[in-house]
This record gives structure tokens, C-alpha cells and sequence, in this order.
């Protein structure tokens, strides 16, 4: 009873010092797993994945594990810093605190907590430890820099809970060795002739372009590919800009084209069945044509199985993913870029699967954008006038301006050039913010 005591007193001078701004840090033992219910859940930012919801403890306290001190150990990258972290976890169903994620980026701090806490007789928890390579944005030198981090997960003892500290592990481990495998690589060979034309594949817009004329293009699809099995493509037209007919001669014509890429070189594999718009008939509003195609892909987005679908929910949806949106908006006009990079890492981290992207790949393009940052490109507000736009049959959301284009964008002072972030935002089951997917 005193310890409990001890430790709600702590925790409410913490609250105090924190609203009159004071810098003077407290230390908390956090290995101590039957003070977790003290803890004030709605105070520490929330993340969700994989039905365990991160809360990450304030930076403005000391931890301690087995009455020693965590060091604060940081990499520190100027706008954007990589440094240990602590997560409270908990499970959704119970709704039940179990226990803490630590993630610590210097191998000595690691071993020492990790001894800390193997000296403990009668350890009420169970102890695991996972390894992964991490990576950040110098801004000063420009380039990214590699170190390893070391995740240790601090939970409960409940053979109930295998299940979840598996989860940790496969979560956090880093696949050390990989196993040679095809890489299916799908384009989409395309033309149209006098036509504003929208592509896009299982539900997700990859190409669109007025064409006052002819255009005859090769269009990567894999970024839209999920998964092994069917997939749809929709083709559509309207009629060009400033204009309120079809052009009686326009038309769209397709196909699927099939490479092996796995070598590094593209190597042709099939073709698909090839596809044309029939001639147009007055007073069509649009051409209109859908097909699909089997893909055998050796990936899987296990993520994608996770998600709710958006469309389909019965609320006014426009408040949380505005909320979404100014999570980043906010922080980076404050100057704190970090948020926002790791939105574009979770969006390159994604395609680097579906396109078989190499680690230096991934990184070039963050760089193209995290350079344009460096060099006087500022976040903008959300337009007034922007609409909601579905995509992944219900399952993606964003905002889009009045032309169609992503509303989330960076712009330059000097030369009022514009780039445009497509972002999509999902929500995932048991989760009630939407995250970038």
C-alpha cells in the first residue's frame, strides 16, 4: 500500500511540474509491473497495431529498471531525432495494461538494462528481446545514417499472453538473412486517345491525365497490390477539359504485362488478355471498363486484413481524420518535422515491399523530399474547400482539393511551387484514429 502511494504521489508532482513548465525530472521505476495501474493512460500519446495499443511515455521523466537509472541515450539528427523510447502496452480484448515495449538505439544501454533485470529473483514478468537496423535523416550532412536498436518487451506473466509476446517478437525482429524468391513485377501497358482518363487498380487511383491528343505509357502497378490473388482494375473516361461530350473517336486500350525483376533485370513473363473501349455512344457520360488478373506476389500486407471499412461507418468521419491530418500539419510548422517523416517512411516503407525497393532506394526517395524540406519547403494548411475521396474499396480515406490532387502538400516561399504528399489514412480495427496506411 505505501508503494502504491509513494508512486501516485510521484506521478501527480510529475503532472504539476509539467504545467508550470518546471524542468526538474522525477525518476519512476517502470519494472515494477503491479504499479502499472497507476499510470494515466490518456496523458501519453497513442499508437495502435495488431490489437496492442502503444501509449509512449514522457521523455520528461527518468526510468529506472531494478532501482537504476535508464540512460538517455540519443542520436540526435537535428530536426529529426531518433532516441530510446518507452511504451506502456495494452491489450484490447481484455482491455487489460500488461506491460512495457523499451527501445533503446545504444547496444551498452541495452545490455545493461537487460542484466539489470535478468539479476531479479522472482521476476513477475518474462523478458524478450528482438534487434532491428533503424535509420534517420541528417539533416546537416544530408544523408541518412544506420543504427541498430534493441526492442525489449517487459510483460506479465500469463501463459495467456504467448500469444501477444510472439506478436512482439515477429513485430520487431529483423530478418537477418534473405532467401532468394520470384518478384512478380506488373505494369499496365496503356493508351488513349482524346479523353481525360482515370486508372486505377483495386480501387486505388495509380494514373490520371487529360489527353488532348494520343499518350501510349508503361504504368508500375504493384504499389496497389496487396497480396497474392484477384485484382481489378477500372479504367474510365470523361470528357477533356472544358468540353461537355466524349469525343465520338475517343477510346482506352490495356493490358496486364507480367516481368520477373528478381535478378535486377526485367524479364518479360506473359501477357494479359488486351482490352479496348467500345466506340462511343451519344450521350455516354463516360467510357467505362473493368477486368481483372491473377498476381502471384511473395508478399502479403498483413496490415491490409486489419483495417476497418471507413465507407461503411455510420458517423461523420471529417473531424477525426482532420485531427489526423493537423497531427502532422501542426507539429511540422512548429519545426518538428519528425512526425511527418515517419508518415512518408510508413508510405516508402510500403512500397519498398510491393516494388521490391532496396533499403538505398527507399531512402533516395525520403531523401528527394526531406532535402526539399531542408532547402525552404513548409507544410500548408488543409484547403477549405476540400472533399472526402475513398479508396481500397472503402477501406482508405484522404482529403483531395477541387482538382483531385492529395490536399496534404509542402509549398515554397521562393518559387510558390508545390509538392503534393499522397497520403491515404486507414483506420484500424479496435482503433478510433486514423493512421497513414
Amino acid at each position: 500500500m505505501n508503494i502504491q502511494l509513494n508512486l501516485n504521489i510521484r506521478i501527480f508532482y510529475i503532472f504539476i511540474i509539467f504545467l508550470i513548465g518546471c524542468t526538474n525530472r522525477k525518476l519512476i521505476p517502470i519494472d515494477d509491473i503491479g504499479s502499472l495501474k497507476n499510470f494515466d493512460l490518456s496523458r501519453y500519446e497513442k499508437t495502435t497495431h495488431g490489437g496492442i495499443n502503444y501509449y509512449l511515455l514522457s521523455s520528461l521523466n527518468d526510468y529506472t529498471i531494478n532501482g537504476k537509472q535508464l540512460s538517455d541515450s540519443t542520436i540526435d539528427f537535428q530536426k529529426y531525432g531518433e532516441q530510446n523510447r518507452i511504451y506502456l502496452l495494452e491489450t484490447h480484448k481484455p482491455n487489460q495494461v500488461i506491460g512495457f515495449l523499451i527501445s533503446l538505439i545504444n547496444d551498452k544501454d541495452a545490455k545493461t538494462v537487460i542484466n539489470n533485470l535478468k539479476i531479479k529473483r522472482n521476476l513477475p514478468f518474462t523478458l524478450d528481446t528482438a534487434h532491428a537496423v533503424d535509420y534517420g535523416y541528417n539533416f546537416a550532412k544530408k544523408n541518412f545514417e544506420n543504427f541498430n536498436r534493441t526492442f525489449i518487451s517487459i510483460i506479465i506473466k500469463d501463459n495467456r499472453l504467448n500469444s501477444v509476446r510472439k506478436h512482439l517478437i515477429n513485430t520487431y525482429q529483423k530478418q537477418l538473412s534473405k532467401k532468394m524468391m520470384k518478384q512478380p513485377y506488373y505494369q499496365l501497358d496503356f493508351s488513349a486517345l482524346l479523353c481525360k482518363f482515370e486508372i486505377k487498380v483495386n480501387d486505388i487511383e495509380v494514373l490520371s491525365m487529360n489527353v488532348d491528343g494520343q499518350t501510349a505509357t508503361d504504368i508500375p502497378i504493384n504499389a496497389a497490390i496487396f497480396g497474392s490473388g484477384l485484382q481489378k482494375i477500372e479504367v474510365k473516361g470523361y470528357p477533356l477539359n472544358g468540353t461537355k461530350k466524349n469525343n465520338a473517336e475517343a477510346y482506352i486500350r490495356y493490358k496486364v504485362v507480367e516481368y520477373e525483376v528478381g535478378t535486377g533485370e526485367f524479364i518479360f513473363s506473359r501477357n494479359f488478355e488486351k482490352y479496348q473501349t467500345p466506340a462511343i455512344k451519344e450521350g455516354e457520360p463516360f467510357i467505362y471498363h473493368t477486368s481483372t488478373f491473377m498476381a502471384e506476389v511473395p508478399y502479403e500486407l498483413q496490415s491490409w486484413n486489419t483495417l476497418r471499412n471507413i465507407k461503411n461507418l455510420k458517423t461523420d468521419i471529417a473531424p477525426a481524420l482532420t485531427k489526423a491530418y493537423q497531427r502532422l500539419i501542426k507539429k511540422a510548422k512548429e519545426g518538428d518535422y519528425k512526425p511527418l517523416i515517419d508518415a512518408i517512411k510508413v508510405v516508402e516503407d510500403r512500397n519498398s515491399k510491393t516494388m521490391y525497393l532496396s533499403d538505398q532506394d527507399t531512402k533516395q526517395r525520403i531523401k528527394s523530399i526531406l532535402d526539399d524540406i531542408n532547402d525552404g519547403f513548409s507544410i500548408i494548411d488543409l484547403p477549405e474547400s476540400r472533399v472526402l475521396s475513398y479508396g481500397g474499396n472503402g477501406k482508405l480515406v484522404r482529403f483531395v482539393r477541387t482538382d483531385g490532387n492529395s490536399a496534404l502538400a509542402l509549398e515554397s516561399d521562393k518559387t510558390n511551387e508545390q509538392i503534393v504528399l499522397d497520403f491515404w489514412f486507414s483506420l484500424p480495427n479496435e482503433s478510433e484514429e486514423f493512421q497513414v496506411f
